[in-house]
């Protein structure tokens, strides 16, 4: 199990391992999912959608400054610029938790298809009840 040092390290903006970035395209993947659900115009389709809309128009490509800096300097821009992304941090955030009861190997270790299962399983609960922006 991992211990809860080890998940507050990789919450860590600039964790090495890369599961942020992996979690980042499982995210977008989900998106693009309900993205493509179809629109019975009820209110949880409506909500998934924004959810989804919302996801597509934020995590930016994390690379839009490769080249220009150093690769430690690039991670950190990297990291910082996802993890800015308030969407983005609760389903990375709900991904790690999900899996507290996994090694830390484990968890940095899982598979794509692992991590995608955690995002949508993230994902269906951040979604369920989003809010319409023009109303908060």
């Amino acid at each position: 199990m991992a211990t809860y040092a080890e998940i507050n390290e990789l919450m860590e903006v600039t964790e090495p391992t890369g599961l942020r970035r992996r979690v980042v395209v499982g995210t977008l993947v989900a998106a693009n999912a309900i993205r493509l659900e179809v629109d019975d115009g009820s209110a949880p389709v409506r909500q998934r959608k924004r959810f989804a809309q919302l996801v597509l128009k934020t995590i930016i490509n994390v690379s839009s400054t490769a080249g220009r800096n150093t690769p430690d300097v690039q991670r950190e821009i990297d990291a910082a610029a996802v993890a800015s992304n308030g969407v983005f941090e609760a389903v990375y955030r709900a991904v790690l938790i999900a899996n507290i009861g996994a090694s830390k190997s484990q968890i940095t270790g899982a598979t794509d298809a692992q991590i995608q299962g955690a995002v949508n399983d993230a994902v269906d609960l951040l979604a369920a009840n989003f809010p319409d922006p023009k109303v908060i």
